[in-house]
């Protein structure tokens, strides 16, 4: 009995097997096929070299733009793109307007420190 469940899902599974590589029907680019990408890609290069350097990077912004639109919700979790410009530039304000330490404090912050490692903290 065992032997003929065996037999019957080695059967099973290479029929599902041979029905799965029957299906796939991607054809390999034919020369003329070659020869059209190869020229449309040196078209756009050409295009390309021509724009300014502004409208290069409005290009480029509209296509992130438009990549960043097809994201998931898991996608972009994972990008970890979720920057405030506004929020930026204020926490660079703050973070200038902290005064630096005087050399003082960092001969006393330096010492505090050397105290803490001899007493092995």
């Amino acid at each position: 009995m065992n032997k003929l469940i065996v037999a019957l899902c080695a059967n099973a599974f290479a029929f599902c097997s041979v029905s799965a590589m029957a299906g796939n029907d991607m054809k390999p680019l034919s020369k003329m096929e070659t020869q059209e990408a190869k020229s449309a890609r040196a078209a756009a290069k050409a295009k390309w070299e021509k724009m300014t350097p502004e409208e290069k990077a409005a290009a480029k912004k509209a296509a992130a733009a438009k990549n960043q639109a097809t994201w998931t919700a898991v996608d972009e979790t994972a990008s970890g793109i979720t920057y405030d410009a506004k929020q930026g530039a204020a926490e660079a304000a703050a973070s200038k307007a902290q005064p630096a330490p005087t050399k003082q404090e960092r001969q006393q912050y330096g010492t505090t420190m050397d105290k803490k490692a001899s007493s092995g903290q």
